[in-house]
């Protein structure tokens, strides 16, 4: 190898790979008379080596076993006294400890300035991209603090670097004991069946340490936090803004429980700002691939989460989680469902707590019911969608009926002070969707006259339509991009979205004979919409499809949302204009946005590999080949759509 200074490959005084295997990933192989490695040999590239790490004294083998125990001695004390220090999250989560009334800004600034104050652990040190760490980071695996009493996870990974490497195996002989042992299994008195039956109990998991635990730099945690709660905790209440303020500061100043409640609350919290801030106009591929490192976090805790007691904080980890795979790839086969249905059934038991018992901690009753509205609303999308019972019927909300709209769960105009209760409006279209389940699409439904539930569809139909008369849905696509932030248009559209999917659930019930085992979202019945003539939901779909033109877009959490949706809308849409040619033509601009949705659908099979979104795209790629056809011929019979742009090209997008 031609790097002056540097020693034979394999000395303790150098790294393990020259400069270009350790760029590059590979195995790096030094064959003794070669001029570098086999794989630069091989590829004809010149080998050189520049990082060098510092030669270790190795430990005299007579003193390792005293130094080890001195240490775990040291671990033992130091983990007693951090503990008997931590404080109890659970008991500064009460909201009575604290002023409610103090703003957002103010609790964020407060956590900014005294994380920077404070001495991190050495987990937020951590970055999870960091793919090339060096050499030296081995060396400080005994470097005398805190961090030198654990394992170094690269000796865990590989024994032969770690304590075995500090001294040879050769010289050591075999005790007397050892002998006997091997004596007596060799004997015919050796009998397995004995030892077998003895039953000796497995060994207990191990359980996540807080050198596992990461968080990001003060600064960027208190910038997640400031974006979660403006842009997401303003429509969706999961928590009060100034407690999980004051969770997040527990967790920076080292003083956080450990529990799986704790930091999955942490985790859903970043997890959510990256979703928000991959769909922001400067979001990256980087944002959502944290989104997922965050899930992946948490995925980790479950166990502990699932088994800890019953409490507010584990109903909104549960949620927290649920709603990280709702606007990820997990959610087009509603796993999400799981983590929501827990979610209730825990809010519901903590309902069910006798208030006067002495042994109950004291609770926060109004945060509890929007918790609970929370989960109810994503529990009753999500059987709308995949047509799933619901986990609770419609009378059990009858411990949130009074529920009252107040400051939480509005969006706020960019310039006024127009309000919309959003949260308010959820819920109320929530209690529709419940409706409709309960007494239309159920179980319970099947065994009722078809003329009972013909009726029963028509009302809960005309009761959808007042409900969107709101003004909201009044405002045109224009008119909600200069007034709202762009956040506050991702959670309208949700909600339109969710509108759309309820009346469209409706009319394909009827149209397929009243038969509600048929899922309308699915490829098949997608094909059998397709051909009906009168769509009833065509208004609405085609409202939907507009406001997609100022919303985010392609692979983002909006479009994971609501993408069986989308797709319906799309069929609804492009099968009206087929079947009913004379019927009000379909706008230039109108076209080239069905376009650029078939290209952002393209960016989501190719990220995700979901076979069936795939053919559910090719599926509506042919049918908007049918509708340029149809344009083609009767209302532009100079110009050709086909030769103007391709079908699915992403390059036509008027944002």
């Amino acid at each position: 190898m031609s790097s002056a200074g540097v020693e034979k490959r394999g000395s303790a005084s150098t790294v393990r790979a020259c400069d270009l295997c350790r760029k590059r990933k590979r195995r790096c192989l030094w064959t003794s008379g070669t001029e570098g490695c086999t794989s630069c040999v091989n590829l004809k590239e010149t080998c050189t080596t520049t990082h060098v790490r510092k030669e270790r004294a190795k430990p005299q083998r007579g003193n390792l076993i005293f130094e080890y125990e001195s240490r775990i001695k040291r671990l033992e004390s130091l983990l007693q006294e951090q503990k008997a220090a931590q404080p109890h999250i659970r008991q500064r989560l009460r909201l009575q400890d604290t002023e409610p009334s103090v703003p957002v800004s103010t609790w964020v600034e407060n956590l900014r300035h005294e994380v920077e104050m404070r001495l991190l652990p050495s987990a937020s040190n951590f970055d999870p991209f960091d793919l090339d760490p060096t050499a030296e980071a081995n060396d400080a695996a005994f470097s005398g603090d805190l961090e030198s009493l654990f394992i170094n996870e690269a000796d865990q990974a590989h024994p032969e670097s770690g304590l075995a490497r500090q001294f040879s195996l050769d010289n050591m002989q075999p005790s007397a004991d050892f002998h006997e042992d091997a004596a007596f299994l060799q004997s015919a008195d050796f009998e397995p069946e004995v030892i077998e039956a003895i039953n000796i109990p497995p060994p207990p998991l191990p359980s996540p340490s807080v050198s596992d635990w990461y968080l990001p730099s003060p600064e960027l945690g208190t910038s997640l936090l400031a974006e979660f709660l403006t842009d997401m905790n303003t429509a969706y209440p999961l928590y009060q803004p100034h407690v999980i303020a004051e969770h997040l500061r527990f967790c920076y100043a080292g003083q956080s429980d450990g529990t799986s409640v704790s930091w999955i609350s942490a985790y859903s919290v970043f997890g959510l700002a990256h979703t928000l801030r991959a769909m922001s106009t400067a979001g990256t591929i980087h944002d959502t691939e944290m989104a997922k490192y965050y899930l992946a976090r948490a995925y980790l805790s479950l166990n502990g989460l699932l088994s800890s007691p019953q409490s507010l904080g584990q109903v909104q980890c549960l949620l927290g989680v649920a709603m990280l795979m709702m606007t990820s790839p997990c959610s087009y086969n509603g796993s999400g469902g799981h983590f929501v249905s827990t979610a209730l059934r825990v809010i519901r038991s903590l309902a069910c707590k006798d208030d006067g018992d002495a042994t109950v901690t004291p609770r926060d009753l109004e945060q509890e019911r929007r918790v609970f509205w929370i989960a109810f609303i994503n529990d009753s999308s999500l059987s709308i969608l995949h047509n799933k019972p619901t986990t609770h019927q419609l009378e059990d909300v009858a411990y949130c009926s009074d529920f009252v709209a107040d400051e939480l769960g509005a969006v706020t105009a960019a310039e006024g002070n127009w309000r919309v209760p959003i949260f308010y409006l959820h819920t109320r279209l929530a209690l529709l969707q419940a409706e409709a389940i309960d007494q239309v699409l159920s179980l319970k439904a099947r065994n009722t006259m078809p003329l009972d539930i013909a009726a029963a569809t028509t009302i809960i139909l005309a009761r959808l339509q007042a409900y969107h008369e709101h003004e909201l849905f009044q405002l045109s696509a224009d008119q909600l991009f200069q007034l709202l932030y762009r956040s506050d248009i991702t959670h309208t559209v949700t909600l339109e979205a969710r509108y759309f999917a309820t009346v469209y659930r409706l009319h394909a019930f009827m149209a397929f004979d009243m038969d509600s085992r048929i899922n309308p979202f699915k490829l098949a019945s997608l094909d059998r919409i397709s051909g009906v003539k009168q769509h009833k939901a065509y208004s609405a779909a085609r409202r939907l499809v507009s406001l997609l033109a100022i919303a985010p877009r392609g692979n983002v959490g909006l479009y994971w949302l609501i993408i069986p949706i989308i797709t319906a809308a799309l069929v609804t849409v492009f099968a009206h204009h087929i079947n009913n040619p004379s019927e009000e033509a379909l706008t230039p601009n109108e076209i080239r946005e069905y376009n650029q949705i078939l290209a952002d659908n393209e960016a989501m099979v190719h990220y995700s590999g979901i076979a069936e979104l795939a053919q559910t795209r090719n599926f509506c790629i042919s049918l908007f080949s049918k509708l340029t056809g149809v344009v083609e011929r009767n209302h532009q019979p100079h110009h050709s759509l086909s030769s103007s742009y391709q079908i699915g090209s992403p390059n036509l997008s008027r944002r």
